[in-house]
């Protein structure tokens, strides 16, 4: 409505007084100072149509008073003395249509004295002929001849200053520029002329006025006015910043806008990284060759395996692996033992009750799934209750109402080729516009009853339709001229709400302006949004009706419209959550595939495969106790989502899909850990009793489990300090759940152990333990993967030359992840939660490819006296007295580096159309009746019926603002304003605009606040999101600072990307705490500084190389993805704290102590971490879910493989390197294990279990020695005399 006005008002400018028919003579002939080529009005073409002026090429006529009185009140002091080519009724009509201009032009003087100038001259100008010459005439209705066509030749300097003075100006109603409305969005000025001359009755100008470039009479002058310009120096007509860039001063640059230093065109942070690993690997390598040369002599052969010499040696060898033959003397370590051990054993010794007791708390505290939820709302996932977006939400929500609703239709060709501007898309569209608009839920809401209605019945739809009112009787064979003229001028076809429809709304898929080669059309239904949750449940109900028949229209199932051949991409409010919830559904079956393959491999490696001897592979089994191993991490997720349910926290996705892959990573490992140190001790000292070997094991591996248990579970505790609920909800269940795993494990998987190892002494069935068969015996065997660590594996990393290689390419890895960090992109595609089939997707896809306009922001201004003076200065911008840090002039001049701020259309300031509403120049606006002075005159009321605003006032209505309203008299002008609707003789008004804009106080004496709206850039990607966040929360502090008043910016997506402002200084918080943690308990329980140094820097490695890996896998940096990276400071400590505690606690040399603790730990470790993740996370490959693909299977695999190459590759090398020392000592009693087995016995042992029927090979024979090794008590002298050929070896 507001921008028919402005159209009007240049068309009824252009009709200011130029008009007449068609004829094929010219009519003008005489060229020269003092005559004219048209004068006073002859007539229309049709019976209603505008006057058109009489063909006159005779010499100007002097103007009677009244005329000349008018014409300089009008046009200026020019026309003081002049004679005129004009008469009275030309300069009334030429009145009439400024008048109309006066409301969108006025607010900058010095375009509004060139329009005044332009018109003025062409109409009455003495010297008329010198630029105008008629072209055409014809005859009116009243058979007189009148002018038709003719040519005006405008010089290119004058041209210029017009448009430049008037390019810029805004039209804040519609955030949009007067130039749309006067010149159709020109970009120049010819454009500019050449649409206001366009013949386009009744709207438009009545005839056509032609702009040559060059004379083709060539008699004619450019007509070379003087222009004022926006800046100019005569204040008069100086513009303000709002409406003249020239005016604004220059904004310091952002941090966005500094260039990022570079080298070579490399970051300087990533080649300095690149130059120092450089630098420094080549001083290592000349240092290395310098070093050979001179002691090229020596033995620098590394640590390397040797066949054998002497029992001796195999006896030391073996003293290394048994942790029977040494005891710990760091104080800590001791109790610890000495606790584990007496734990171990009572566990053992009453299995059965310590399962009972174990699984009785499990289900007391599983109780609580009795209050078991699930978060599915977003808002309370991601956003912490007291956030600032939260609350800002909260503010404009309760103040201005909640950002409404949508739901949207993207039509366009399959092949996206073809421009869908045609007769049969359009005539489709009118019809699923209507069967829209017709939908019907079961209680019987409709579109009508839902649908936003700002002014009237009429609901908001923006669809191309509008032009047509959405009538498909108004489309008519000519709709190509229409919709050029429609889509050039929005204002001449207004839809049924009475707003105009910017073709970027509308349209997609087209350069510049050329619309009719548009890809699609865009349709959008704004939805009314309550706090109310009866009126939201009402608008959720037509959702899911509509989405039906959109889901039919798709599938071509619509009776009557066929869509075989179009493209058709929809959406509603309601249709993310649904799919949202689908990608749930879909994604929970992989997840449990993935666990079931997770759970199976796990319990069948831990068991045992004799191929020759069925029998004894039945018994040697060790499924059940697999499967009670899994039963286990079960239990622990149970009674940690049964706690914090029945205290009142619901669980999120994240902890249904990720915290039982987590306990399971952190979980398998000990069961295996714990397995095999078992069967170790039954093979290596078969005399024990179960009992006792039970508790020797957890003795002596018990410590290392409670190191990674108790840093895992500290490290999660630490996370649930962030604000993000997500995030600290699932720190929260991780870190119960872990501890509860670990209790477990060390009661009741150790009575597992204990019940499984007697059914195996008693040959019974594994899961059937009730049959009990005759079966062989079984021959013991070291296995293959122990065997490969000791043989091949643990002398080749513990080679000097190779040590030497892995740190340098660890370091190289570490560089490259290091270089790479920078590079991590911040953000979470939300096509990536769904589906890959969802239609969602397609959605988002057209919606990027397509749509033209940015989401709205709102700036929300309090803490402003609006009704005092120096308040409305703070928020104005079209007066010489605004504050230069206005928010009005502030959002102006961030407008103009939209690269920068994302802001892209002018701001809606309500305080200046406001204020211009009140200027009486603008007759049509402001008018009070005279005999009810309380209420406003309409459009059709008599001129003497009603008094203009401001008319007599003194002092009157001026740009400086000195005499406009305040205090009670601001009120009352603007509860008038704020109920008056606009229409074509009154843009300004402020109903439709800003009726919910402003909010006053309870009193309604006040302006508690108020916002003011403007447009983001289009937002294409994550980045660009959270860029726009940044700068407009940059924008509203700077105007808080400068003004003194509270600012802060609104849009419907600012609470979700709140939580990216300061994830990277979170994720570091968080990972540094976490690392942290990790070494302290390690330095506590280890007793060793060092060690622990060592650990947390792999640790830390492996972040490094994760996040590096995230950049090149193409995994951003989200809450998914920080929860990840939590993860995986668990699993690294996994992979690290068994192989470190069993170094630190073997004895002889670095290098002895750490092959001892690999062949101990390390295949375990391999096993029961590394194989468990990789078959789970094959699974995880075929799911469905793009999110799952992306966060789950990449981010786990590089975690797995980062974390088992560090913690089997680099930390042994860093602790081969470490002499470590320990300064305390403890007696520890029935912890200094001894074996007083006779030698007999022994060879009984290698004779009975170790020798494979009557074939050994040379590998047997030498693994039976190692082993009767174990069983001897080696003299602490002969560890130092033997220790230097054992190095060898």
């Amino acid at each position: 409505m507001a921008k028919r006005t402005s159209l009007l008002l240049v068309l009824a400018a252009l009709a200011v007084g130029l008009l007449l028919l068609v004829s094929t003579t010219t009519a003008s002939n005489i060229h020269k100072d003092g005559y004219c080529v048209m004068r006073d009005n002859c007539g229309s073409k049709r019976t209603f149509g505008k006057q058109l002026p009489c063909p006159f090429n005779e010499p100007a006529v002097e103007p009677d008073r009244e005329l000349r009185e008018l014409l300089v009140s009008t046009c200026g002091a020019s026309f003081e003395h002049s004679k005129a080519c004009c008469s009275q009724d030309q300069v009334e009509a030429l009145i009439a249509s400024t008048k109309q201009a006066s409301p969108m032009i006025s607010a900058c003087p010095a375009c509004w004295a060139n329009f005044l100038n332009f018109f003025c001259t062409f109409t009455c100008s003495p010297n008329q002929s010198t630029f105008l010459n008629v072209t055409e005439t014809g005859n009116s209705t009243d058979k007189k001849a009148v002018v038709t066509k003719l040519d005006f030749l405008v010089s290119e300097q004058y041209g210029s200053g017009f448009f430049d003075s008037c390019k810029d100006v805004k039209f804040a109603a519609t955030n949009g520029y007067v130039m749309d409305l006067i010149g159709g969005g020109a970009k120049h000025w010819r454009d500019m002329v050449t649409f206001m001359g366009r013949e386009r009755e009744p709207l438009g100008s009545p005839f056509q006025i032609d702009f040559p470039v060059e004379d083709p009479t060539g008699v004619l002058k450019p007509f070379e006015g003087v222009t004022r310009q926006c800046n100019d120096t005569d204040v008069q007509y100086r513009c303000s910043c709002v409406d003249c860039l020239p005016v604004c001063p220059v904004l310091p640059p952002t941090p966005d806008e500094k260039l990022p230093c570079t080298v070579f065109g490399v970051s300087c942070w990533g080649f300095s990284l690149t130059f120092i690993y450089t630098v420094t690997l080549g001083a290592a390598i000349g240092m290395f060759v310098i070093r050979k040369r001179i002691s090229a002599a020596k033995d620098l052969i590394g640590f390397e395996p040797v066949r054998r010499q002497d029992e001796e040696d195999d006896e030391y060898s073996q003293h290394l692996l048994d942790p029977d033959q040494y005891a710990s003397r760091y104080v800590v370590s001791a109790l610890l033992q000495e606790w584990f051990y007496h734990q171990g054993y009572i566990c053992a010794k009453h299995a059965w009750r310590t399962i009972a007791i174990s699984f009785g708390l499990v289900a007391f505290f599983s109780f609580g799934w009795s209050r078991f939820g699930v978060e599915t709302d977003p808002v309370k996932l991601w956003v912490a209750p007291d956030s600032i977006s939260a609350t800002q939400k909260t503010i404009f929500d309760q103040n201005f109402g909640p950002f409404y609703r949508t739901a949207q239709v993207i039509v366009s060709y399959k092949n996206s080729q073809d421009t869908i501007v045609d007769e049969r898309s359009f005539r489709r569209l009118f019809m699923i516009n209507d069967k829209i608009k017709a939908l019907k839920t079961e209680r019987g809401v409709t579109l009508q009853d839902i649908c936003l209605h700002p002014t009237s019945d009429a609901c908001v739809i923006q669809s191309p339709t509008g032009y047509w009112e959405d009538d498909i009787s108004r489309f008519s064979g000519s709709w190509k001229n229409e919709f050029e003229a429609c889509t050039g001028n929005p204002a001449d076809c207004l839809p049924e709400f009475q707003q105009p429809l910017k073709p970027d709304i509308i349209l997609g898929g087209f350069d510049g302006e050329e619309y009719l080669t548009a890809k699609a059309f865009i349709i959008t239904y704004v939805i009314q949004n309550s706090v109310n949750e009866t009126v939201t449940d009402i608008a959720h109900e037509w959702e899911l009706r509509y989405l039906e028949f959109m889901d039919d229209l798709v599938h071509n199932r619509i009776e009557g419209i066929n869509t075989e051949d179009l493209r058709i991409s929809y959406s509603s409010e309601a249709s993310l959550e649904i799919e949202l919830n689908k990608s749930s559904n879909t994604d929970i079956r992989t997840v449990i595939l993935s666990y079931l393959v997770m759970f199976l491999y796990a319990s069948l490696a831990l068991g045992r495969f004799q191929l020759s001897s069925p029998r004894r592979m039945i018994v040697d089994s060790k499924f059940t106790l697999g499967m009670s191993g899994i039963f286990i991490v079960l239990a622990s997720i149970s009674t940690s989502v049964g706690l914090f349910s029945f205290l009142g926290y619901k669980i999120t996705l994240i902890i249904a899909e990720v915290i039982p892959f987590l306990v399971l990573a952190v979980g398998v490992d000990n069961i295996f850990i714990l397995c095999h140190e078992f069967e170790r001790r039954k093979m290596d000292h078969p005399e024990e009793s179960i009992e006792e070997c039970a508790g020797r094991t957890l003795g002596r591996m018990g410590p290392s489990i409670l190191l990674s248990a108790l840093s895992e579970t500290i490290a999660f505790a630490l996370g649930g300090m962030v604000t993000m609920p997500a995030v600290s909800v699932f720190a929260m269940y991780a870190a119960m759940a872990v501890w509860v795993d670990f209790l477990l494990q060390v009661t009741a998987f150790i009575s597992c152990i204990a019940l499984d190892a007697q059914r195996t002494e008693e040959d019974r069935i594994d899961c059937v333990p009730c049959i009990q068969i005759q079966a062989p015996q079984a021959i013991e065997t070291e296995g293959a993967l122990p065997a490969w660590v000791r043989k091949y594996y643990g002398p080749l990393i513990l080679n000097s030359s190779v040590k030497k290689i892995v740190i340098a390419a660890f370091l190289g890895l570490l560089t490259v992840g290091l270089c790479l960090i920078p590079s991590l992109e911040i953000g979470l595609d939300q096509r990536l939660a769904l589906p890959s089939d969802s239609y969602m997707v397609q959605f988002f896809n057209d919606l990027d490819g397509y749509f033209r306009v940015g989401p709205p922001v709102y700036f929300v201004v309090q803490d402003v006296d609006a009704t005092t003076r120096h308040g409305q200065q703070q928020i104005c911008a079209r007066f010489s007295t605004c504050s230069d840090s206005s928010i009005a002039n502030v959002l102006e001049q961030e407008r103009k580096r939209a690269h920068v701020s994302f802001i892209e259309q002018p701001a809606s300031v309500w305080i200046d159309d406001f204020l211009h509403w009140l200027n009486p120049a603008i007759e049509t606006c402001c008018r009070f009746r005279k005999n009810d002075p309380t209420k406003l005159c309409g459009p059709w009321d008599d001129e003497d019926e009603c008094n203009i605003c401001y008319a007599d006032k003194e002092p009157g209505w001026n740009i400086s603002m000195n005499g406009l309203p305040e205090g009670e008299e601001f009120m009352k002008y603007l509860g008038e304003w704020l109920k008056a609707n606009p229409d074509e003789f009154c843009p300004l008004a402020g109903k439709a605009a800003y009726g919910d804009a402003i909010k006053l106080n309870s009193a309604g004496d006040k302006v508690k606040m108020s916002h003011f709206r403007t447009y983001h850039t289009p937002m294409r990607n994550q980045h660009d999101f959270i860029a726009g966040y940044k700068n407009a929360h940059r924008i509203a502090k700077q105007v808080s600072e400068e003004t003194g008043a509270t600012v802060f910016p609104y849009s419907v997506f600012y609470i979700f990307f709140e939580q990216y402002v300061d994830i990277i200084s979170l994720t570091i918080r968080l990972l540094i705490v976490a690392m942290i943690s990790v070494g302290l308990v390690t330095a506590a329980v280890l007793g060793s500084i060092k060690v622990a140094l060592v650990v947390v820097g792999v640790v830390g490695m492996i972040m490094v190389d994760v996040v590096g890996a995230m950049v090149v896998m193409g995994v951003s940096l989200n809450a998914i993805s920080l929860v990840n990276l939590v993860i995986c400071v668990g699993i690294s400590v996994e992979f690290c704290s068994h192989i470190a505690r069993a170094s630190v606690e073997a004895e002889g040399s670095p290098d002895e102590r750490v092959f001892g603790a690999l062949v101990e730990v390390g295949s375990s470790v391999f096993s029961g971490i590394t194989l468990t993740k990789f078959l789970g996370i094959f699974v995880l490959a075929f799911t469905r879910s793009k999110i799952f693909e992306v966060y789950y299977f990449r981010m786990y695999l590089a975690i797995v493989v980062v974390g088992a190459l560090h913690g089997l590759v680099l930390l042994p090398v860093l602790l081969s390197l470490l002499e470590t020392e320990r300064t305390s000592s403890l007696s520890l009693g029935s912890l200094v294990w001894s074996n007083r087995s006779s030698s007999a016995n022994r060879r009984r042992l290698r004779e009975g279990r170790l020798l494979q029927g009557n074939e050994s090979s040379d590998d047997d024979v030498e693994a039976d020695d190692v082993r009767e090794a174990v069983a001897q008590d080696l003299p602490r002298s002969q560890n130092s005399a033997t220790s230097s050929r054992v190095g060898r070896r």
